[in-house]
């Protein structure tokens, strides 16, 4: 990845040129170049910005990490067998990369069948796969 120059951000860099915004965010993505590294190595204030847009990104993870995910409707009608196969390997991908879904249909398979069909939506759980 060749380093993106971004001269806004050049106050404070020892290196000039300062590093992009979009560098550092390949960078905290793991996609960190030799170039950058070396940059990062000699430069205080651009290895602080990339500090501070980690935690930033780390904050924001904590706060909307369920934004992506199906509700929990959508999670008892995929324990149920309610979606069509389109929609269910979607959810089962989901499932795999997400935890946080993962444990709630966990929790789900780990209820007793509830034979009364006039229960409460919430109430249904896991009994398909």
């Amino acid at each position: 990845m060749a380093m993106i120059i971004d001269k806004s951000q050049e106050t404070g860099c020892v290196a000039p040129p300062g590093l992009s915004s979009s560098v550092l965010m390949a960078a905290i993505d793991g996609e960190l170049d030799a170039e950058t590294q070396a940059h990062l190595e000699v430069c205080p204030s651009c290895a602080t910005r990339m500090r501070q847009m980690r935690e930033f990104q780390r904050r924001l993870h904590l706060r909307l990490y369920r934004l992506f995910c199906p509700t929990t409707d959508v999670l008892v009608d995929y324990c149920q067998g309610l979606l069509d196969p389109y929609q269910r390997a979607q959810i089962t991908h989901h499932i795999a990369l997400c935890p946080h879904c993962a444990r709630e249909v966990a929790l789900m398979e780990a209820l007793e069948p509830i034979s009364d069909h006039s229960a409460p939506r919430g109430a249904l759980l896991c009994m398909s796969r």
